[in-house]
Parts: structure tokens; C-alpha cells; sequence
């Protein structure tokens, strides 16, 4: 008597579970962490200014272009620490938010290193000259800060400023969608106010970040999956 073949029994899946954009946890959080707590304790160094703007730099230069160079190599990791809070989420906000991080890492990064870092290289340089020479350097430095297109106010500083804004704002929809707490949407819309980076504002909206990048870490690590496909 003939015997019918049995299907052999299904292997148990092992297709892997959906990659984080940096593989190693150790290498994303350090990423997601590290780099807005330490903008935000350089941020407590920054200097008042003033205006006209050598005198009000002039006695602080040190500290200014500390602060203002710190900051500018802060803010392309700036930038991935944001792209790694996202990681996973896809829909209409997500990817609002990921576009309007190009425009402020672009802007504002180009608004910084005029406003910031030229103007402190200028300030430092009119120290070390005569009156009649310091004043026409002051004038110079004056006009910089002038500028329509990369200074303050400028058309640089508007589009950067409104990419973070826009990008936090939409993060903070993402995450919601995505099955984030409130307290997560909250922190990461507060997080929006990075765009007035002085003291106390800048640091406390990176500190908001960082909190609000734990609660989605944990969240993440209890699911033991990459975070929920927020809604189209």
C-alpha cells in the first residue's frame, strides 16, 4: 500500500527585523545623546554680544568663537542625532520632518559660520590693531552682520531657523503616530526652540531633546523591534 509524503514542517522564519540605520545601539545612542548635551553645555559659554557688534564681542572674543566653533562642527551631528530619532518611521510627517533638516543643516550651518565664525576671527584681528585701523575693521565687521543673506536678520537664518522648527514639530507628529507618549511629543516639539540657541533657551531645547531621545530608546528596547510605521 502506497503512503502519501508528508510536507515536511515549516522552518521557522528568520527573516531579520528591520535595521537601524547604525547598526551597533552602543554607536546610536552615543550618536542620539552625546552631541546635543554637549552643544548645549558649550551654548552656556556664549556670549551676550552687542551692537555695535566689535564692542559688544571684542572684550568676550575667546569665549565667542569657542562657542561659536564648537557649534559649528556640532551641527552636522546635531543634524544625524535628529535623523536617528526618525529612525524607522515613515508617513507624511516623517519625512517632512527629515526634509526640513537638510534646509537647516544647509542654512544655519552657513548663517553660523558668518555670524559666528567670521565675526569672531574679525573681532580677534581688530584687537590687535591700532585705533585708526580698528575702527574701519569695526565698520567692516558692522556691515558683515549687516548682510541680508547670511547675517542677523537674514534670509539664512530665517530658512535654518524654520528647517529646525519645522523638522522638530514634525518629529514630534511622527512619534505621536507612531505610538510615543505625549511627554515624547511634548519634549520634542520644545525641542523647536533650539532655533533661539543663547542661554538659557538653546540649552534647555537640547536638553528637552535628549530626554525626549531616552523615552523613544526605551520605548524602542521594550518592543525589542524598530519603532511603529506612523500613519500616512
Amino acid at each position: 500500500m502506497s503512503t502519501v509524503a508528508q510536507p515536511a514542517p515549516a522552518a521557522p522564519s528568520t527573516t531579520p527585523a528591520r535595521a537601524s540605520t547604525f547598526g551597533s545601539s552602543a554607536l546610536r545612542r552615543t550618536l542620539l545623546f552625546v552631541p546635543p548635551l554637549a552643544l548645549a553645555a558649550v551654548l552656556f559659554f556664549h556670549p551676550p554680544g552687542g551692537n555695535p557688534v566689535f564692542e559688544g564681542v571684542r572684550h568676550d572674543v575667546g569665549a565667542w568663537l569657542f562657542v561659536h566653533v564648537g557649534m559649528l562642527l556640532a551641527l552636522p551631528l546635531l543634524g544625524i542625532a535628529a535623523y536617528l530619532l526618525l529612525d524607522g518611521l515613515r508617513g507624511r510627517a516623517a519625512l517632512v520632518s527629515r526634509v526640513a533638516l537638510v534646509f537647516f543643516l544647509v542654512f544655519y550651518t552657513a548663517y553660523e559660520a558668518t555670524v559666528g565664525v567670521a565675526t569672531g576671527v574679525l573681532v580677534e584681528y581688530a584687537n590687535g590693531l591700532a585705533a585708526p585701523q580698528q575702527a574701519a575693521v569695526a565698520e567692516a565687521i558692522q556691515d558683515l552682520n549687516r548682510n541680508p543673506i547670511l547675517a542677523d536678520p537674514s534670509l539664512a537664518l530665517a530658512l535654518g531657523s524654520l528647517g529646525w522648527i519645522v523638522a522638530m514639530v514634525a518629529a514630534a507628529v511622527a512619534l505621536r503616530r507612531s505610538g510615543e507618549s505625549w511627554i515624547v511629543t511634548v519634549l520634542v516639539g520644545l525641542a523647536a526652540a533650539f532655533a533661539v540657541h543663547p542661554p538659557p533657551i538653546g540649552p534647555v531645547a537640547l536638553v528637552c531633546f535628549v530626554t525626549a531621545a531616552i523615552l523613544v530608546e526605551r520605548s524602542r528596547a521594550r518592543r525589542g523591534r524598530s519603532p511603529a510605521e506612523a500613519a500616512v
